[in-house]
């Protein structure tokens, strides 16, 4: 599979790219990781990890309710939500099935569609309807984002969330 095919797939399907080309046997998830663009700027990322650190955030998230299909654990890549207790390297469990279900205090991912050059970014905000918010010290990444369905789509609600260092 090209990486053009495996993005045609990943814009279809709606899912990250990284996740096409890991699930096509094309590269190892951290080369995967590595090829996807949008996730090196996104607030959180599929999490990729083989070996003993893999397993255990498998339990964990097992423990934690994260055994259902739909529910996939993610990694937390900046200070978005550092004022609500998330920090980098975090590890979160997000439900994709509670996507149309989110209430006002909800951590959720969402995603923030740039029709213009085709672009898609991964954000991890506080929900407070109708918008998307980050809740951080620092000032970059502090925009508000509308929930229109179209150019701003949640894509799944934080169920659980812990630190591994």
């Amino acid at each position: 599979m090209s990486l053009d095919w495996a993005r045609a797939f990943a814009k279809v399907l709606q899912v990250p790219l990284e996740e096409v080309l890991k699930r096509a046997g094309v590269s190892e998830p951290a080369e995967a990781q590595r090829l996807t663009p949008g996730f090196s700027e996104s607030d959180a990322a599929p999490f990729v990890s083989d070996g003993s650190a893999a397993d255990n955030a498998r339990k964990i998230a097992a423990l934690l309710g994260g055994d259902k299909p739909g529910v996939d654990i993610w990694t937390v890549r900046t200070d978005a939500l550092m004022l609500e207790g998330y920090r980098r390297g975090d590890l979160i469990l997000v439900d994709t099935h509670q996507s149309e279900r989110c209430r006002a205090g909800d951590m959720v991912i969402a995603q923030l569609y740039n029709w213009k050059s085709g672009s898609v970014e991964t954000v991890l905000r506080l929900f407070e309807p109708p918008v998307l918010i980050a809740v951080s010290a620092t000032v970059s990444g502090g925009r508000t984002h509308v929930v229109d369905g179209n150019n701003v789509v949640i894509r799944g609600k934080v169920i659980a969330s812990w630190r591994t260092n």
